[in-house]
């Protein structure tokens, strides 16, 4: 633990700027920023989160994001590395029919739900656990669940909070992993944010999306 709360402190104004933007995407973002946000979130699983953020606003800025069919869509994640490109294309438009414009005021209701991870993982087009996080995070909520992908897992493992990488990450598992994870931030001292952007960074080198 001491380690890692070195390499905390050695970061700590990076990590407090950067959960500072994650909050802001949320309290001053508008419906556009939300939902750009929800195509990122949708894009990163087996793509690198750089080329998924690329991807998604390169579409921003093409009118692809709000107005493009799936197709097109398609194209521009295809072009940019995207993983799946046809899947998460069919998704964003699925998404986007829902949830955009009013973006801001129909995710509220599920973010102020008492289960908000389970609620986006139910009402948004190919969201599992870990994505749902994964927005909750980026958009300022980053105390409610952990963001368990494998990066994550691996640091887990590599303090002690789990014995071993789960070969599958059932709701219950990832439940469980979930609260070992926030029990270990408050043995650090630490927010469950934090904890992640360090986790991060220890496994990558940087503090990102």
């Amino acid at each position: 633990m001491q380690g890692l709360l070195a390499t905390y402190r050695t970061i700590e104004a990076a990590i407090t700027t950067r959960l500072g933007e994650f909050a802001e995407v949320w309290r001053r973002g508008d419906d556009r920023r939300l939902f750009r946000e929800m195509c990122f979130c949708m894009c990163t699983p087996q793509t690198n989160a750089h080329k998924s953020w690329d991807a998604v606003c390169a579409l921003d800025d093409n009118g692809a994001l709000v107005r493009g069919r799936t197709v097109q869509v398609a194209a521009v994640l295809r072009s940019h590395g995207v993983r799946f490109h046809n899947h998460k294309a069919e998704y964003i438009v699925q998404n986007r029919k829902k949830f955009y414009p009013e973006t801001k005021n129909r995710l509220a209701a599920i973010i102020e739900s008492p289960d908000p991870q389970g609620g986006l993982c139910r009402e948004v087009a190919g969201w599992g656990m870990k994505e749902a996080a994964h927005f909750l995070r980026n958009s300022g909520f980053g105390d409610t669940a952990s963001i368990l992908d494998r990066h994550i897992l691996r640091q887990l493992v590599r303090y002690g909070v789990i014995d071993r990488v789960p070969p599958v990450l059932s709701p219950p598992v990832y439940r469980a992993i979930d609260a070992q994870m926030k029990g270990f931030a408050t043995r650090c001292g630490l927010s469950l944010a934090a904890l992640d952007l360090v986790f991060w960074h220890e496994e990558t080198g940087e503090i990102f999306k």
